[in-house]
């Protein structure tokens, strides 16, 4: 089902071509935030952008300082809706963009001086379907993490490919605001947000990936990503709110068994594809479960024995293990293992810290 269009808009004063690139901010409650989100865009020397916030009925002063900003900026729409959700406010926004690329940037993040042009040249020059960018964490005390996916592509800064021609590339994280995406190439794959958040990124991020044939790297720094937020909806939010990981990965799962079978929409999916998406989705849930404060001690059974039936339920045949610590992991849960699962953890890190002890002994 499609979202409704019936949202709100507060229009810019905007006129002229279209611009190259589309940045679409999903808003609520960020009063602290939404104003140096929009400095990091507007103060750029690259100006060849629109920018169309869609606010989720915030109850703070976010929407007030959308519309002063308005004011000076005529390159910034606003769009208000009820209690949507980010993918859903993403979706709105996406169908009203104008621009070659979308970027979807969250309001409580910034992008990174300088990057609007260097992503231009590249846009211009590969025309991708999906540029996938490099980011740093942003701390409290605004001092830069390197990002997790940092040293995956730094490896790959290259020509356009696909991802079967790059297959460990899946490993990125699947978020929406470290790609940006050609706009006639996520019309034309039918690409929507789920409504339920968080994790309502990744159907998206996934098809995104596994349908583009032209896939791009930007190894430098483009994005600061504010991970632990107070109120973010990773981090707060109802008790069981990671369990709606589950159905996400279904979702994609569903779609991709259908592929490997010949039975779906024309892209193709090989064993071996399908067998890296089957372990990424499972690593995927391992890491929620092992993150502090994302399952609540009650729910980590249950939470687990809902990876197992995820595994059992989706793993290919014949199922390759991955190795490594990975392997050992995947090894329990398809035993259905809790318990060696839950010790597993400790123990590795316990592991870790005696080797760097030992490296760090001159004698």
């Amino acid at each position: 089902m499609r979202d409704s269009d019936s949202a709100s808009e507060f229009p810019s004063s905007r006129v002229g071509p279209a611009p190259l690139i589309t940045i679409v901010i999903p808003t609520y409650n960020l009063e602290s935030y939404i104003v140096p989100c929009l400095d990091s865009i507007t103060s750029q020397a690259f100006q060849d952008v629109e920018i169309i916030a869609v606010d989720g009925e915030s109850m703070d002063l976010t929407r007030e300082l959308l519309e002063k900003r308005m004011i000076d900026e005529p390159r910034l729409t606003m769009m208000c809706n009820g209690r949507i959700g980010p993918g859903v406010a993403r979706n709105i926004g996406a169908r009203k963009a104008t621009g070659s690329y979308i970027w979807f940037v969250d309001g409580d993040d910034e992008i990174a001086p300088g990057c609007l042009a260097e992503i231009s040249q590249r846009l211009l020059a590969e025309r991708p379907d999906v540029l996938l960018i490099n980011h740093a964490e942003l701390r409290d005390d605004w001092a830069l993490d390197v990002g997790q996916d940092d040293a995956l592509l730094r490896r790959e800064d290259s020509s356009p490919f696909a991802l079967a021609g790059r297959p460990w590339l899946l490993d990125v994280g699947l978020v929406s605001w470290n790609k940006i995406v050609r706009r006639e190439f996520f019309e034309s794959i039918g690409a929507e947000f789920v409504r339920d958040w968080p994790h309502e990124d990744v159907p998206v991020s996934c098809e995104l990936l596994l349908a583009a044939q032209r896939l791009s790297v930007l190894s430098d720094v483009c994005y600061y990503h504010r991970k632990h937020r107070p109120g973010s909806a990773t981090g707060s939010g109802p008790r069981a709110r990671h369990f709606e990981v589950f159905d996400t990965w279904r979702l994609v799962l569903e779609r991709n068994q259908a592929r490997l079978r010949h039975e779906s929409d024309g892209l193709r999916m090989g064993p071996e594809m399908y067998q890296r998406l089957f372990q990424r989705s499972i690593w995927h849930c391992t890491t929620i479960l092992d993150t502090a404060g994302y399952v609540a001690k009650p729910d980590r059974h249950a939470f687990f024995n809902q990876i197992a039936a995820l595994y059992a339920e989706y793993a290919p045949d014949p199922n390759r293990l991955p190795a490594g610590f990975r392997g050992v992991k995947f090894w329990l849960i398809a035993r259905q293992s809790y318990l060696g699962f839950s010790i597993l953890d400790p123990l590795n890190k316990v592991r870790v810290r005696l080797e760097r002890l030992v490296k760090s002994d001159p004698s």
